[in-house]
């Protein structure tokens, strides 16, 4: 079998574990820059919402990817408005948040199902049928003009990562932790969630552990980054191959199924869990409402938003093709608190 049939995604997923790692072989030996590092490949299997992918994960220059296969034939977009979701994650009736339901009312004019559908639809991409490459993706998308050299221990003040490129920017970063100097301090004190140093550094907290991703920083705009992208032998994913590596095609709203009801009990933790896991490709989406991510062109997937208490509207960003009403200016700085942006190989004919 050809490689690109190999990969096309209805033949991969039959091949046997030994074809697999052949054709991963010469994926990494002619679709890779040879000045890259490669290292830590794993074979792995994925699954959500009943979709499932056996594919690889590896390491590029210390920053992991996974392998998508592709498909010739996908439908993407949305016109199905809010088909097979409950009334309860729309319906005022049930959502009992009036002031902030009002405030929506006001600004989009959803005042019944109707008005939804509609609002859903024009929040979306159009439908249309497509051919998807395969593709090498970055597993977890990047702080725009950013790049990861390690982490920071904040308990132990230790350091893992690029040692070489952390000297330049340390003593500056750890400027930013001085303990507080008296007990009323002490009361207030709290680790800052980011630390940004324009063309020098950026750090984001990671609460669970207290550790801080480190990244380098340069300013660039959607030209500059992707100029520079390029350079790295990397490219930007098109809306197409980004909506295709986050639900696969499936005909739903949301990559999980239809669920948005995030209460504290067994089901609204379930739902959680698959917010935050990997998908059906092994890949990660932030969740948080806290940046756009970047295409190759100006259009933006995710939002930056508040939650207003209304479940639909609130999740409504991550539906696999959900388009923001932002348009990214090509010389328009990408703030690395606003934006994120995702690398990816595509697996074509050169």
């Amino acid at each position: 079998m050809h490689l690109f049939e190999a990969l096309e995604w209805s033949n991969w997923k039959n091949l046997s574990i030994e074809v697999k790692n052949q054709v991963i072989n010469q994926v990494l030996m002619y679709f890779v820059s040879p000045l890259k590092r490669i290292s830590d490949v794993e074979y792995k299997e994925f699954e959500l919402a009943g979709v499932k992918c056996g594919t690889f994960e590896c390491s590029i220059d210390g920053e992991r990817f996974v392998l998508v296969p592709g498909s010739k034939e996908v439908i993407l977009g949305w016109d199905l408005g809010t088909q097979g979701l409950p009334v309860t994650v729309w319906d005022k009736k049930a959502i009992h948040v009036d002031t902030h339901f009002e405030t929506i009312v006001a600004n989009y004019g959803l005042e019944n199902g109707e008005d939804w559908d509609i609002f859903v639809n024009e929040s979306t991409s159009a439908l249309r049928k497509v051919s998807i490459p395969p593709m090498l993706i970055q597993k977890e998308a990047l702080p725009a003009g950013t790049k990861f050299i390690g982490q920071l221990d904040t308990i132990t003040g230790e350091f893992q990562g690029l040692v070489e490129q952390f000297a330049p920017i340390e003593e500056n970063l750890r400027q930013h932790f001085k303990q507080p100097t008296n007990f009323e301090e002490s009361l207030m004190w709290q680790l800052p969630t980011q630390i940004f140093e324009k063309d020098s550094f950026y750090a984001l907290l990671h609460p669970a552990d207290e550790t801080y991703r480190i990244y380098r920083h340069q300013t660039c705009t959607l030209n500059t980054w992707r100029r520079y992208l390029h350079q790295q032998m990397f490219d930007l994913l098109d809306e197409d191959q980004w909506e295709y590596a986050v639900g696969g095609g499936t005909r739903k709203l949301f990559r999980w199924g239809t669920e948005l009801d995030e209460e504290i009990n067994y089901y609204g933790k379930q739902v959680t869990k698959k917010m935050h896991q990997e998908n059906m490709f092994g890949l990660l989406f932030d969740v948080q409402h806290t940046r756009w991510e970047i295409t190759d062109s100006n259009r933006l997937k995710l939002e930056k938003q508040a939650d207003v208490g209304i479940p639909l509207f609130d999740k409504l960003p991550l539906s696999s093709y959900y388009r923001s009403r932002k348009i990214l200016a090509e010389e328009e700085i990408l703030d690395p608190c606003d934006f994120l942006y995702r690398k990816v190989i595509v697996i074509a004919h050169q």
